[in-house]
């Protein structure tokens, strides 16, 4: 999500990445010397960020062979404030793409068409963006959970812990007492209001948060994370808290002498705080960075090495709690941050994964290539970067248009880079079914009707093996449970029909009773 301190330079965007932190953290002279130092005295202490040459050949890895993750986009909820920070699409000839300024998060109806795209595409849960300093923003929420589809999706929060008091010259979210207190407050008062609802998404009966900027976060944060369980618990709750931690560099949870320094190595006493951790996103193509594989957001993807260096950087993590914390992939279609904040040079990461390559293709590797791999059997999830952040250009949200490389800049090319935009449609939702989903259908009635919320049964060999539900347009999707191809049945009360599975594409089953 476009913002600060995903863009540092203008509150109201959300930069996920490193390079929003390079835009202040490796522009400005002092820091840039802080991140020398903390380079060269980790050196020795931390292994460092794995950073290979050459181009990486596609490989298709077999389907998983047990039910399919558990998929998760992040949601935005900042339109049409958050309009002026400009988008790649604005700058495209023809200009194009979904237009913030038209967009309402505060209308529920907003909230149903996406509810109706995720949910038949196979996408499980929406987190919501949540920000302690913006409680105007936040009334979006409750647009949200009135939407008249939202028994069809799940939703939990994205909460902007770094909101609460970011040192962007340090990259670090000091813990004070007044931080605490507010943390405390803030999850409490979500737990009230929003943990009771049915459509809240919970693993093992838990409800799940999931706290932005983790990885900043230093002094006491076992006192804060424990702090916020034990009154939490008081007032009966038990949340599944899910850290962002990974990432090529962190911040180190221990200042002594009182400054913050940067390290390749993950903090375990601060990842053992959360159930889970995960990254916001990996990328990391913006001003110069030792401690990251730049090289690898430089070029189509499939051109780098960032499948063994993500695969690589992601099983670290896991092994450095012995796999008591659980490590959920992210995965993106591409990011290009030039449209919010072209000054930074950031560099575009394709949609496409080679050149020549279709639209969609690079959410594809990456779901096959580097989420699939690390996926953890504890907790077979995955989350998308993102829903609808049109501001860095990450967003699967169904998009108009026509291809173009083509911008209004001078150059006409300062935006794109040269990199092909526009005219994606759904494909990235195509992408997301086709890998999470074995089957998907509509069921009618007479005329034709939409027939909403009933059951399908996934067969074989005659023998139940899934079962599903229509949402309120009825529509359905089956998640994948084994491999393929083989011979299956949909089957509902008064219709059923046979077919061939594939192993690389949801085949569509409609039925009719």
């Amino acid at each position: 999500m476009a913002g600060w301190p995903r863009n540092w330079a203008r509150p109201g965007t959300r930069g996920c990445t490193l390079s929003r932190i390079a835009a202040v953290s490796f522009w400005a002279a002092t820091v840039g010397a802080l991140v020398a130092v903390a380079a060269a005295a980790m050196a020795a202490a931390s292994p460092p960020a794995t950073v290979t040459q050459g181009p990486v050949p596609v490989v298709t890895p077999s389907p998983p062979s047990v039910r399919s993750p558990l998929i998760g986009a992040y949601y935005s909820e900042w339109f049409p404030a958050n309009a002026a920070q400009g988008t790649l699409r604005q700058h495209l000839v023809p200009r194009q793409g979904a237009d913030p300024a038209k967009v309402d998060s505060a209308d529920p109806r907003v909230a149903e068409e996406a509810i109706g795209q995720a949910a038949a595409s196979g996408i499980g849960f929406f987190a919501l963006d949540w920000w302690p300093s913006r409680p105007k923003q936040n009334e979006a929420v409750d647009a949200f959970v009135r939407a008249r589809n939202l028994s069809d999706i799940k939703f939990c929060f994205l909460y902007e812990t770094w909101d609460l008091g970011f040192d962007a010259g340090h990259e670090s979210t000091p813990v004070t007492a007044p931080l605490e207190a507010r943390f405390d407050h803030d999850l409490l008062a979500l737990a009230e209001k929003y943990f009771a609802n049915p459509s809240y998404l919970r693993i093992g009966g838990r409800p799940v948060v999931v706290l932005y900027l983790t990885r900043t976060l230093t002094g006491d944060v076992t006192g804060m994370m424990t702090g916020a369980r034990r009154l939490l618990k008081a007032h009966g709750y038990d949340p599944f808290i899910i850290g962002d931690e990974v990432l090529w560099r962190v911040t180190a949870v221990d200042t002594p002498g009182g400054t913050p320094a940067l390290t390749t190595a993950p903090q375990v006493s601060r990842i053992d705080l959360f159930d889970a951790v995960t990254a916001y996103s990996l990328y990391s193509g913006g001003p110069a960075d030792p401690l990251s594989p730049q090289a690898d957001f430089e070029n189509y993807p499939g051109a780098t090495t960032i499948v063994p260096d993500e695969v690589g950087l992601y099983r670290r993590y896991r092994a450095a709690t012995m796999g008591r914390v659980p490590v959920v992939p992210d995965v993106t279609p591409g990011l290009n941050t030039r449209g919010v904040r072209l000054s930074v040079d950031e560099h575009a990461q394709p949609r496409q994964w080679l050149a020549g390559a279709p639209p969609g293709s690079t959410l594809s590797q990456y779901l096959e290539q580097i989420a699939t791999p690390v996926l953890d059997p504890s907790l077979p999830m995955v989350f998308v970067t993102s829903w609808n952040e049109w501001n860095e250009d990450t967003a699967i949200q169904p998009v108009g248009g026509m291809a173009t490389s083509k911008d209004d800049s001078p150059t006409g090319s300062d935006y794109t880079q040269g990199y092909t935009y526009g005219g994606e449609g759904r494909v990235d939702l195509d992408v997301i079914r086709n890998y999470a989903d074995v089957a998907w259908g509509r069921i009618t009635g007479p005329g034709g009707r939409p027939v909403p919320h009933r059951e399908v049964v996934e067969t074989a060999h005659g023998r139940p093996v899934d079962a599903s539900r229509t949402d309120a347009a009825g529509w359905y999707v089956m998640p994948r449970t084994g491999r393929c191809p083989a011979t299956l049945a949909m089957e509902t009360t008064g219709d059923a029909h046979r077919f061939t599975c594939s192993g690389t594409e949801a085949r569509r089953v409609d039925l009719h009773i």
